[in-house]
C-alpha cells in the first residue's frame, strides 16, 4: 500500500485561495482536482497529517471538501510531527511507501517530504514529483532550502502543542 501523508494548509489552499469570510478550513478546488489526479495516478492513500485533524470542525469541513483520506495521524500534542507519522506507520505495516506532503518541516528531515511554498500550494511540479517517487522512478524529494527548514524547525519547538 501507497501512502500520502497530508498537511493540508499550505498544500490544498495558499495565499491566492479566495476566503472572503476567512474561514479557518478551505481549500482549493484547483489544487484538490491536482491532489485527486495524482492520488489517481498512483492509487496511493491519504492520511491527514494536518491539524485538521486535531479538531472536530476540521475532520467535518476536510470531510466537507471531500478530501479523500482513509485515517489520522495520531495527535501527540508535544511531539514533532515526524513521531506521529512513525506511529501511524508502525501501526501499519503493509505501507511499502510513503511520501509526506507538507509546507513545514516539523522535524520532517529523514522522512521523504515534499514541501511546497504556502504561497503557491501543490504546484504541478511537485505533484508529479510525488508521483515519481511513489511509483519508486526516483528516490528524490523536493524540499526547501536548508535556511528554510532550519528555521521551520526551530519555530516548531515553540509551538509544539498543535490541537
Amino acid at each position: 500500500m501507497k501512502v500520502i501523508f497530508l498537511d493540508i494548509d499550505g498544500v490544498l489552499n495558499c495565499e491566492k485561495t479566495r476566503n472572503p469570510r476567512k474561514f479557518p478550513y478551505v481549500v482549493d478546488k484547483k489544487l484538490l482536482a491536482r491532489f485527486e489526479k495524482l492520488l489517481d495516478r498512483t492509487g496511493a492513500k491519504v492520511v491527514l497529517s494536518s491539524t485538521w485533524r486535531c479538531d472536530p470542525v476540521g475532520l467535518l469541513a476536510a470531510k466537507y471538501w471531500r478530501i479523500p483520506f482513509i485515517d489520522v495521524c495520531p495527535d501527540r500534542p508535544r511531539s514533532p510531527r515526524r513521531n506521529e507519522i512513525l506511529a501511524w506507520l508502525s501501526d501499519h505495516p503493509r505501507v511499502t511507501r510513503f511520501a509526506v506532503i507538507d509546507d513545514e518541516d516539523d522535524e520532517l528531515d529523514d522522512l521523504p517530504l515534499f514541501q511546497p511554498s504556502s504561497k503557491t500550494g501543490l504546484t504541478a511540479q511537485l505533484s508529479k514529483g510525488v508521483e515519481r517517487y511513489l511509483e519508486g522512478d526516483t528516490d528524490e524529494t523536493m524540499r526547501a532550502n536548508f535556511v528554510v527548514r532550519l528555521e521551520q524547525n526551530i519555530q516548531s519547538l515553540f509551538k509544539r502543542n498543535k490541537s
